[in-house]
Protein backbone atom coordinates (compact mmCIF):
# COMPACT_ATOMS: atom_id res chain seq x y z
CA UNK A 1 0.00 0.00 0.00
CA UNK A 2 3.00 2.27 0.45
CA UNK A 3 3.79 2.09 -3.27
CA UNK A 4 1.69 4.75 -5.05
CA UNK A 5 -0.29 3.66 -8.10
CA UNK A 6 -2.46 6.52 -9.30
CA UNK A 7 -4.09 6.12 -12.73
CA UNK A 8 -1.49 6.32 -15.55
CA UNK A 9 1.27 5.98 -12.94
CA UNK A 10 0.99 2.33 -11.93
CA UNK A 11 4.36 1.18 -13.34
CA UNK A 12 6.29 1.06 -10.05
CA UNK A 13 3.54 -0.97 -8.37
CA UNK A 14 3.28 -3.22 -11.44
CA UNK A 15 7.04 -3.87 -11.19
CA UNK A 16 6.55 -5.06 -7.62
CA UNK A 17 3.83 -7.52 -8.65
CA UNK A 18 5.66 -8.74 -11.74
CA UNK A 19 8.84 -9.46 -9.77
CA UNK A 20 6.85 -11.48 -7.24
CA UNK A 21 5.10 -13.48 -9.95
CA UNK A 22 8.46 -14.21 -11.56
CA UNK A 23 9.75 -15.49 -8.21
CA UNK A 24 7.03 -18.16 -8.47
CA UNK A 25 8.11 -19.00 -12.04
CA UNK A 26 4.93 -17.50 -13.46
CA UNK A 27 5.39 -15.75 -16.77
CA UNK A 28 3.87 -12.30 -16.87
CA UNK A 29 3.66 -9.76 -19.67
CA UNK A 30 2.53 -6.17 -19.91
CA UNK A 31 0.50 -4.82 -22.77
CA UNK A 32 0.99 -1.40 -24.34
CA UNK A 33 -1.15 0.35 -21.69
CA UNK A 34 0.48 -1.37 -18.71
CA UNK A 35 -1.97 -4.16 -17.83
CA UNK A 36 -0.28 -7.21 -16.31
CA UNK A 37 -1.43 -10.48 -17.88
CA UNK A 38 -0.17 -13.80 -16.51
CA UNK A 39 -1.12 -17.43 -16.76
CA UNK A 40 -0.86 -20.14 -14.12
CA UNK A 41 -0.92 -23.56 -15.75
CA UNK A 42 -3.25 -25.98 -14.00
CA UNK A 43 -2.81 -29.58 -12.97
CA UNK A 44 -6.51 -30.51 -12.82
CA UNK A 45 -7.36 -31.99 -16.19
CA UNK A 46 -10.73 -30.95 -17.58
CA UNK A 47 -11.26 -28.07 -15.16
CA UNK A 48 -12.40 -24.73 -16.58
CA UNK A 49 -9.93 -21.89 -16.97
CA UNK A 50 -10.88 -19.10 -14.57
CA UNK A 51 -10.00 -15.43 -14.69
CA UNK A 52 -8.89 -13.59 -11.55
CA UNK A 53 -8.88 -9.82 -11.84
CA UNK A 54 -8.10 -6.80 -9.67
CA UNK A 55 -7.16 -3.28 -10.68
CA UNK A 56 -3.85 -1.75 -9.60
CA UNK A 57 -4.74 1.93 -9.60
CA UNK A 58 -6.21 3.95 -6.74
CA UNK A 59 -7.93 7.30 -6.39
CA UNK A 60 -6.32 10.43 -4.93
CA UNK A 61 -4.86 11.39 -2.51
CA UNK A 62 -2.83 8.22 -3.01
CA UNK A 63 0.79 9.24 -2.47
CA UNK A 64 2.86 8.97 0.70
CA UNK A 65 0.40 6.46 2.17
CA UNK A 66 1.30 5.41 5.71
CA UNK A 67 -0.73 2.30 6.59
CA UNK A 68 -1.41 1.58 10.25
CA UNK A 69 -2.53 -1.67 11.90
CA UNK A 70 -4.49 -1.47 15.12
CA UNK A 71 -6.77 -4.04 16.73
CA UNK A 72 -6.92 -6.04 13.50
CA UNK A 73 -7.90 -3.08 11.30
CA UNK A 74 -5.70 -1.47 8.66
CA UNK A 75 -6.12 2.26 7.98
CA UNK A 76 -4.05 5.15 6.64
CA UNK A 77 -2.90 8.02 8.82
CA UNK A 78 -6.09 9.83 7.68
CA UNK A 79 -4.10 12.19 5.43
CA UNK A 80 -4.52 9.95 2.38
CA UNK A 81 -6.68 7.11 1.17
CA UNK A 82 -5.58 3.62 2.21
CA UNK A 83 -5.69 1.99 -1.22
CA UNK A 84 -7.62 -1.12 -0.17
CA UNK A 85 -9.62 -0.31 -3.30
CA UNK A 86 -8.18 -2.22 -4.92
CA UNK A 87 -4.86 -3.36 -3.51
CA UNK A 88 -6.85 -5.68 -1.25
CA UNK A 89 -7.89 -7.57 -4.39
CA UNK A 90 -4.30 -7.62 -5.64
CA UNK A 91 -3.04 -8.89 -2.25
CA UNK A 92 -5.62 -11.69 -2.13
CA UNK A 93 -4.71 -12.94 -5.62
CA UNK A 94 -0.99 -12.84 -4.84
CA UNK A 95 -1.58 -14.74 -1.59
CA UNK A 96 -3.59 -17.40 -3.43
CA UNK A 97 -0.80 -17.87 -5.97
CA UNK A 98 1.64 -18.49 -3.11
CA UNK A 99 -0.70 -20.90 -1.30
CA UNK A 100 -1.36 -22.94 -4.46
CA UNK A 101 2.38 -23.29 -5.02
CA UNK A 102 3.33 -24.00 -1.40
CA UNK A 103 0.61 -26.57 -0.71
CA UNK A 104 0.54 -28.04 -4.23
CA UNK A 105 -3.26 -27.72 -4.37
CA UNK A 106 -4.83 -29.15 -7.56
CA UNK A 107 -6.34 -26.44 -9.75
CA UNK A 108 -7.32 -25.72 -13.30
CA UNK A 109 -5.72 -23.10 -15.52
CA UNK A 110 -5.86 -19.62 -13.98
CA UNK A 111 -5.48 -16.41 -15.95
CA UNK A 112 -4.55 -13.43 -13.79
CA UNK A 113 -5.12 -9.91 -15.08
CA UNK A 114 -4.13 -6.84 -13.08
CA UNK A 115 -5.50 -3.78 -14.85
CA UNK A 116 -4.56 -0.10 -14.93
CA UNK A 117 -6.73 3.03 -15.12
CA UNK A 118 -9.87 1.37 -13.78
CA UNK A 119 -10.74 4.39 -11.67
CA UNK A 120 -10.88 6.72 -14.67
CA UNK A 121 -13.28 4.77 -16.86
CA UNK A 122 -12.14 1.13 -17.01
CA UNK A 123 -9.57 2.12 -19.64
CA UNK A 124 -7.17 -0.69 -18.81
CA UNK A 125 -9.71 -3.49 -19.22
CA UNK A 126 -11.12 -1.86 -22.33
CA UNK A 127 -7.66 -1.95 -23.96
CA UNK A 128 -7.27 -5.72 -23.51
CA UNK A 129 -7.87 -7.68 -26.70
CA UNK A 130 -10.46 -10.42 -26.44
CA UNK A 131 -8.16 -12.97 -28.07
CA UNK A 132 -5.72 -12.54 -25.18
CA UNK A 133 -8.28 -13.82 -22.65
CA UNK A 134 -8.31 -17.60 -22.39
CA UNK A 135 -10.66 -17.93 -19.40
CA UNK A 136 -14.12 -19.52 -19.47
CA UNK A 137 -15.45 -17.20 -16.73
CA UNK A 138 -14.07 -14.83 -14.14
CA UNK A 139 -14.03 -13.36 -10.66
CA UNK A 140 -13.42 -9.63 -10.32
CA UNK A 141 -12.14 -8.83 -6.83
CA UNK A 142 -13.31 -5.29 -6.31
CA UNK A 143 -16.03 -4.78 -3.76
CA UNK A 144 -17.03 -4.12 -0.19
CA UNK A 145 -18.40 -6.73 2.20
CA UNK A 146 -16.93 -10.20 1.67
CA UNK A 147 -20.34 -11.87 1.76
CA UNK A 148 -21.74 -9.67 -1.03
CA UNK A 149 -21.70 -10.81 -4.67
CA UNK A 150 -22.71 -8.61 -7.59
CA UNK A 151 -24.32 -10.34 -10.57
CA UNK A 152 -25.61 -7.12 -12.10
CA UNK A 153 -24.04 -3.76 -12.91
CA UNK A 154 -25.35 -0.75 -14.86
CA UNK A 155 -24.38 0.96 -18.08
CA UNK A 156 -22.85 4.41 -17.80
CA UNK A 157 -22.80 7.42 -20.11
CA UNK A 158 -20.71 10.52 -19.43
CA UNK A 159 -22.17 13.87 -20.44
CA UNK A 160 -20.21 16.86 -21.75
CA UNK A 161 -22.23 20.04 -22.18
CA UNK A 162 -21.22 23.50 -23.35
CA UNK A 163 -23.60 26.46 -23.27
CA UNK A 164 -22.54 29.59 -25.15
CA UNK A 165 -24.26 32.86 -24.35
CA UNK A 166 -22.98 36.41 -24.89
CA UNK A 167 -20.56 38.49 -22.84
CA UNK A 168 -21.42 42.01 -21.66
CA UNK A 169 -20.39 44.45 -18.94
CA UNK A 170 -22.22 43.27 -15.83
CA UNK A 171 -22.63 46.76 -14.36
CA UNK A 172 -23.22 48.94 -17.42
CA UNK A 173 -25.01 46.72 -19.99
CA UNK A 174 -26.07 43.43 -18.36
CA UNK A 175 -29.20 43.27 -20.54
CA UNK A 176 -26.99 42.97 -23.62
CA UNK A 177 -25.50 39.73 -22.37
CA UNK A 178 -26.74 36.15 -22.21
CA UNK A 179 -25.67 34.63 -18.91
CA UNK A 180 -24.59 31.08 -19.73
CA UNK A 181 -24.35 30.12 -16.06
CA UNK A 182 -27.92 31.27 -15.43
CA UNK A 183 -29.17 29.31 -18.45
CA UNK A 184 -27.42 26.21 -17.15
CA UNK A 185 -28.83 26.75 -13.65
CA UNK A 186 -32.38 26.95 -14.93
CA UNK A 187 -31.93 23.78 -16.97
CA UNK A 188 -30.41 21.83 -14.08
CA UNK A 189 -33.17 23.00 -11.73
CA UNK A 190 -35.70 21.27 -13.98
CA UNK A 191 -33.84 17.96 -14.14
CA UNK A 192 -34.55 14.73 -12.34
CA UNK A 193 -31.14 13.92 -10.89
CA UNK A 194 -29.88 11.78 -8.05
CA UNK A 195 -31.67 8.43 -7.66
CA UNK A 196 -34.30 8.26 -10.37
CA UNK A 197 -35.49 4.76 -9.43
CA UNK A 198 -34.05 1.45 -8.24
CA UNK A 199 -32.22 0.97 -11.55
CA UNK A 200 -31.25 4.47 -12.60
CA UNK A 201 -29.17 7.39 -11.32
CA UNK A 202 -28.05 10.70 -12.79
CA UNK A 203 -25.64 13.36 -11.61
CA UNK A 204 -24.32 16.77 -12.61
CA UNK A 205 -20.83 16.73 -11.12
CA UNK A 206 -18.78 19.57 -12.61
CA UNK A 207 -19.68 23.15 -13.60
CA UNK A 208 -17.03 25.53 -14.88
CA UNK A 209 -17.57 28.97 -16.36
CA UNK A 210 -17.14 32.71 -16.15
CA UNK A 211 -14.08 34.98 -16.26
CA UNK A 212 -14.74 37.80 -13.82
CA UNK A 213 -17.49 39.20 -11.61
CA UNK A 214 -17.98 42.23 -13.88
CA UNK A 215 -18.53 40.19 -17.04
CA UNK A 216 -21.74 38.40 -17.92
CA UNK A 217 -20.43 34.85 -18.44
CA UNK A 218 -20.61 33.88 -22.10
CA UNK A 219 -19.70 30.22 -21.66
CA UNK A 220 -20.18 27.41 -19.15
CA UNK A 221 -18.98 23.81 -19.31
CA UNK A 222 -20.87 21.05 -17.50
CA UNK A 223 -19.99 17.42 -16.91
CA UNK A 224 -22.36 14.76 -15.65
CA UNK A 225 -23.31 11.12 -15.94
CA UNK A 226 -26.26 8.76 -16.24
CA UNK A 227 -26.30 5.12 -15.13
CA UNK A 228 -28.96 2.45 -15.44
CA UNK A 229 -29.43 -1.31 -15.48
CA UNK A 230 -32.27 -0.76 -17.95
CA UNK A 231 -31.38 0.43 -21.51
CA UNK A 232 -34.82 1.97 -22.01
CA UNK A 233 -34.60 3.98 -18.79
CA UNK A 234 -31.06 5.05 -19.62
CA UNK A 235 -32.15 6.37 -22.99
CA UNK A 236 -35.14 8.16 -21.45
CA UNK A 237 -32.99 9.91 -18.82
CA UNK A 238 -30.46 11.04 -21.43
CA UNK A 239 -33.31 12.43 -23.53
CA UNK A 240 -34.78 14.18 -20.48
CA UNK A 241 -31.50 15.92 -19.65
CA UNK A 242 -30.98 16.99 -23.25
CA UNK A 243 -34.54 18.38 -23.40
CA UNK A 244 -33.95 20.47 -20.26
CA UNK A 245 -30.78 22.00 -21.69
CA UNK A 246 -32.28 22.51 -25.16
CA UNK A 247 -35.42 24.18 -23.83
CA UNK A 248 -33.60 26.74 -21.68
CA UNK A 249 -31.01 27.49 -24.36
CA UNK A 250 -33.80 28.09 -26.88
CA UNK A 251 -35.59 30.51 -24.52
CA UNK A 252 -32.40 32.47 -23.82
CA UNK A 253 -31.14 32.33 -27.43
CA UNK A 254 -27.98 30.58 -26.25
CA UNK A 255 -26.07 27.92 -28.17
CA UNK A 256 -25.88 24.35 -26.91
CA UNK A 257 -23.28 21.67 -27.55
CA UNK A 258 -23.90 18.31 -25.89
CA UNK A 259 -22.19 14.96 -26.18
CA UNK A 260 -22.92 11.64 -24.43
CA UNK A 261 -20.13 9.05 -24.37
CA UNK A 262 -20.69 5.40 -23.50
CA UNK A 263 -18.22 4.37 -20.75
CA UNK A 264 -19.36 0.78 -20.31
CA UNK A 265 -22.39 -1.44 -20.81
CA UNK A 266 -24.50 -3.21 -18.21
CA UNK A 267 -24.43 -6.90 -17.48
CA UNK A 268 -26.82 -9.25 -15.72
CA UNK A 269 -25.96 -12.84 -14.80
CA UNK A 270 -28.19 -15.52 -13.27
CA UNK A 271 -27.89 -17.57 -10.11
CA UNK A 272 -27.91 -20.67 -12.29
CA UNK A 273 -24.79 -19.63 -14.21
CA UNK A 274 -21.74 -21.77 -13.57
CA UNK A 275 -19.59 -18.81 -12.50
CA UNK A 276 -21.97 -18.14 -9.60
CA UNK A 277 -22.81 -21.76 -8.72
CA UNK A 278 -19.14 -22.45 -8.09
CA UNK A 279 -18.87 -19.36 -5.90
CA UNK A 280 -22.07 -20.27 -4.05
CA UNK A 281 -20.69 -23.70 -3.16
CA UNK A 282 -17.44 -22.10 -2.03
CA UNK A 283 -19.38 -19.81 0.31
CA UNK A 284 -21.29 -22.82 1.61
CA UNK A 285 -18.04 -24.57 2.44
CA UNK A 286 -17.03 -21.48 4.40
CA UNK A 287 -20.43 -21.50 6.13
CA UNK A 288 -21.17 -18.03 4.74
CA UNK A 289 -24.49 -17.15 3.12
CA UNK A 290 -23.80 -14.94 0.10
CA UNK A 291 -25.86 -11.79 -0.35
CA UNK A 292 -26.77 -10.98 -3.96
CA UNK A 293 -26.97 -7.28 -4.73
CA UNK A 294 -26.91 -5.29 -7.94
CA UNK A 295 -24.19 -2.66 -7.87
CA UNK A 296 -24.61 0.95 -8.93
CA UNK A 297 -20.97 1.22 -9.98
CA UNK A 298 -18.94 -0.05 -12.88
CA UNK A 299 -15.91 -2.32 -12.75
CA UNK A 300 -13.69 -4.36 -15.03
CA UNK A 301 -16.44 -7.00 -14.84
CA UNK A 302 -18.54 -4.84 -17.18
CA UNK A 303 -15.85 -5.08 -19.84
CA UNK A 304 -15.19 -8.81 -19.41
CA UNK A 305 -18.91 -9.60 -19.61
CA UNK A 306 -19.15 -7.48 -22.74
CA UNK A 307 -16.36 -9.64 -24.21
CA UNK A 308 -18.43 -12.74 -23.49
CA UNK A 309 -16.52 -13.83 -20.38
CA UNK A 310 -19.17 -14.22 -17.61
CA UNK A 311 -17.65 -12.45 -14.60
CA UNK A 312 -19.02 -11.64 -11.16
CA UNK A 313 -17.81 -9.08 -8.62
CA UNK A 314 -16.58 -10.36 -5.25
CA UNK A 315 -16.17 -8.21 -2.13
CA UNK A 316 -12.76 -7.86 -0.47
CA UNK A 317 -13.90 -6.11 2.70
CA UNK A 318 -12.76 -2.61 1.78
CA UNK A 319 -14.80 -0.03 3.70
CA UNK A 320 -15.32 3.73 3.24
CA UNK A 321 -13.51 3.61 -0.08
CA UNK A 322 -12.46 6.78 -1.90
CA UNK A 323 -12.10 8.61 1.43
CA UNK A 324 -9.29 9.26 3.90
CA UNK A 325 -11.22 7.08 6.36
CA UNK A 326 -10.85 4.01 4.13
CA UNK A 327 -10.20 0.83 6.11
CA UNK A 328 -10.14 -2.95 5.93
CA UNK A 329 -10.07 -5.57 8.65
CA UNK A 330 -7.48 -8.33 8.59
CA UNK A 331 -10.29 -10.79 9.30
CA UNK A 332 -12.19 -9.77 6.16
CA UNK A 333 -9.05 -9.85 4.05
CA UNK A 334 -8.33 -13.39 5.25
CA UNK A 335 -11.94 -14.47 4.63
CA UNK A 336 -11.80 -13.09 1.09
CA UNK A 337 -8.67 -15.13 0.40
CA UNK A 338 -10.20 -18.30 1.82
CA UNK A 339 -13.35 -17.88 -0.26
CA UNK A 340 -11.30 -17.43 -3.42
CA UNK A 341 -9.24 -20.52 -2.60
CA UNK A 342 -12.45 -22.52 -2.16
CA UNK A 343 -13.67 -21.25 -5.54
CA UNK A 344 -10.51 -22.54 -7.18
CA UNK A 345 -10.86 -25.92 -5.44
CA UNK A 346 -14.56 -26.10 -6.35
CA UNK A 347 -13.89 -25.34 -10.02
CA UNK A 348 -11.49 -28.29 -10.08
CA UNK A 349 -13.90 -30.65 -8.34
CA UNK A 350 -16.84 -29.60 -10.55
CA UNK A 351 -14.85 -29.99 -13.77
CA UNK A 352 -17.45 -32.29 -15.33
CA UNK A 353 -20.50 -30.28 -14.27
CA UNK A 354 -22.49 -28.60 -17.03
CA UNK A 355 -23.72 -25.75 -14.83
Amino acid sequence: MKVPSLPKDEAKFADLIQNELCSHNIRCKRDSLGNLISFLKGNCKGAPCILLNAHMDTVSPGENIKPKRRYGVITSDQKTILGADNKAGVAVIMEIVEVLKEKMIPHGDIQIIFTVQEEIGLKGARAIKKQHIKADFGYVLDGGDVDVVHLRAPSQYNLFVEIIGRAAHAGMHPEQGINAIQVASRAIAKMKIGRIDSETTANIGVIHGGRATNIVPEKVEIKGEVRSHNPRKLKAELKHIQKCFSSECFKAKAQLKMKADNVYNSFSLKKEDKVYKIAENAFRRMKIKPILKPTGGGSDANIFNEMGIPSIIMGMGADRIHTKQERISEKDLLSAARILLEIIKESCERKNAKK
